[in-house]
């Protein structure tokens, strides 16, 4: 029952992507050559919410947020199979 909940946040994600246009290779192919900020705006929103999100749990929580150590190889692997995958 647990999963269900986590399967729905991710359906109702998914459908705002699509209702943002997000998905939509025109929007990602303008967003490549700089003819809107359409894709920028998502991109960054997302990033916006995120640090909000940290800097509440962190200032109000008891959870404690570590950053990684720096893993050179694994880092490298994980950034060319994702631009590879893009």
């Amino acid at each position: 029952m647990k999963s269900l909940k986590y399967i729905l946040y991710g359906i109702i994600f998914a459908i705002i992507l699509i209702k943002v246009e997000a998905v939509s290779w025109f929007r990602i192919q303008e967003m490549f050559y700089f003819q809107s900020f359409h894709m920028y705006g998502v991109l960054f929103s997302g990033i916006l919410v995120a640090m909000i999100g940290v800097f509440i749990i962190r200032k109000f929580s008891s959870i404690e947020v570590k950053p990684k150590p720096l893993q050179f190889k694994a880092n490298t692997i994980g950034g060319i199979s994702f631009g590879i995958g893009w």
